[in-house]
C-alpha cells in the first residue's frame, strides 16, 4: 500500500482532525505541506482556472492526471483529487481511479451528478444540474473500489443544486450515502442540506448516523451568495463555526477549496499599484522573499555536492 495513503488510513481511523487546503499548482501544494496542513485538496474549480476557464468540464482527466502526478512527486502529504461524475461509465470511474492512484493521489472523490459537469454555483448552473440514478453512482464507486490497488481512498459527495429546496432532501441524501458507503466508499463529504442548517446538532447526528469519516466543505463566510440557512436572520452558514466546533461535532476532515483565490487578489492588487505608482516598490513590500522560494523549490536538489 502507498506509505502516504497507509498514513492518511490510520489518522482517520485514529480520529485524528486533519485540515485540507485547496492547490492549484506544485509550489502551493508544497507551501500548504510546508505550512502544516494535513491535506492539499486538487479540486476542479481552481484546477480549471489555472487552465483560465471555469469549471465546466472543459479540461480533460489527462490533465489532472498530469498535474497529480507531478504534484505527488514534490509533497508527502495526501493529494485529493476530483474525479466529477466519474468521467463516464462504471469503467470509465474505474480506469481512471488506478490512473490517479498510480499518479500519487490518496483521496479521489465523485459525486452522483447526471449530465454534464458543472460547478453548482456558476450563475445559471441550477437549471443544468441534477441528481443522477444511485445505483449508477453505486456501481461507479465499486468500480473504483475493485480497481484500487494501493489503499485509494473514495469520497462520495452528493450533486449540489443552490436552486432546489435542499432541506427537502435530507433523507433522501442520507439513504444515497449509507448506499454509497456499501459500495466501496471510504469517506463521504456532509451533504449541503446538513451543511445550510448551520446546526452542530444535526451535524453530530448525521456524523453518528453514516458511520464513515465526515469531510466538511465550504468557503470563507459570504465567499459565495446563497450560501447561508433559508430564513436566517443573521446570515451566518457553517462557515461561521470555527475549526474546534466543527471537529468536536464529530467532522473528521475539514477542506476550503476557494482560499487559493486570495493570491490572485494580491496579484490584481499589487499590479494596479505598480502602474498607477509607476514604479515597483509595492510589489517589493508584498512578494515573498526570494530565498523564501528558493527554499520552498528544494535547490538543493540539484546543486552538485562538493568532492572533497
Amino acid at each position: 500500500m502507498n506509505t502516504v495513503t497507509n498514513n492518511l488510513r490510520h489518522k482517520l481511523a485514529s480520529g485524528d482532525k486533519l485540515l485540507s487546503i485547496g492547490t492549484w499548482d506544485v509550489l502551493s501544494a508544497k507551501i500548504i505541506e510546508d505550512l502544516g496542513y494535513h491535506i492539499a485538496a486538487l479540486q476542479s474549480f481552481q484546477y480549471a482556472a489555472g487552465w483560465g476557464v471555469p469549471d465546466m468540464g472543459i479540461r480533460t482527466p489527462s490533465d489532472l492526471l498530469d498535474l497529480t502526478f507531478r504534484m505527488a512527486g514534490e509533497v508527502s502529504i495526501p493529494i485529493m483529487v476530483d474525479l466529477e461524475e466519474g468521467f463516464g461509465s462504471p469503467g470509465h470511474a474505474g480506469y481512471w481511479a488506478r490512473e490517479f492512484e498510480r499518479a500519487g493521489a490518496a483521496i479521489a472523490h465523485i459525486d452522483d451528478g447526471s449530465g454534464e459537469h458543472t460547478c453548482p454555483w456558476l450563475p445559471g448552473a441550477s437549471s443544468r444540474i441534477s441528481r443522477g440514478p444511485v445505483e449508477r453512482t453505486e456501481a461507479m464507486i465499486a468500480r473504483m473500489a475493485d480497481a484500487r490497488q494501493d489503499g485509494l481512498l473514495i469520497a462520495a459527495r452528493i450533486a449540489v443544486n443552490p436552486g432546489e429546496d435542499v432541506t427537502a432532501i435530507e433523507e433522501e441524501e442520507l439513504e444515497r450515502l449509507h448506499r454509497y458507503c456499501n459500495a466501496g466508499a471510504d469517506i463521504v463529504f456532509a451533504p449541503f442540506s446538513i451543511i445550510l442548517t448551520n446546526d452542530l446538532d444535526r451535524l453530530r447526528r448525521f456524523v453518528s448516523t453514516i458511520g464513515k469519516p465526515v469531510l466538511i466543505q465550504f468557503n470563507p463566510p459570504g465567499y459565495i451568495t446563497n450560501y447561508v440557512p433559508r430564513g436566517s436572520t443573521d446570515q451566518k452558514s457553517i462557515a461561521n463555526r470555527s475549526f474546534a466546533e466543527l471537529f468536536a461535532a464529530g467532522v473528521a476532515i475539514i477542506n476550503s477549496p476557494q482560499v487559493y483565490t486570495v493570491a490572485y487578489r494580491a496579484f490584481v492588487e499589487v499590479l494596479q499599484k505598480v502602474k498607477a505608482e509607476g514604479n515597483l516598490e509595492p510589489a517589493g513590500q508584498r512578494m515573498l522573499p526570494f530565498a523564501e522560494v528558493v527554499r520552498l523549490l528544494g535547490q538543493e536538489r540539484f546543486t552538485p555536492s562538493e568532492v572533497e
